[in-house]
């Protein structure tokens, strides 16, 4: 009797380490995915915010840009007619 009492132990613990492992493993999986799709959540939130940044800062060298060719313009036309008035003409020409 005492041997079948104590296989009957061992295999009830044997049992229950089984079942442990396999909760344990069954967890951890549920977490590791949750980790993983945490992970792409956060990469896309990442890729989004310097999509915009660099939306904003594109349109910030396309502002720039504009404000240079308005300044060249501007000086050019005041170069003409400086070049125009230092050479004696009387009408300045038209731009």
């Amino acid at each position: 009797m005492e041997a079948v009492a104590a296989i009957a132990t061992v295999a009830g613990v044997v049992l229950l380490v089984a079942v442990t492992a396999l909760v344990v493993w069954c967890v951890s999986e549920a977490l590791w995915d949750e980790y993983e799709a945490w992970q792409e959540r956060r990469r896309a939130r990442v890729e989004a915010e310097l999509d915009a940044k660099s939306e904003q800062l594109r349109q910030t060298i396309l502002s720039l840009a504009d404000d240079l060719a308005t300044d060249r313009d501007e000086a050019s036309k005041a170069l003409t007619r400086a070049m125009f008035l230092t050479t004696g003409g009387t009408d300045l020409p038209r731009s």
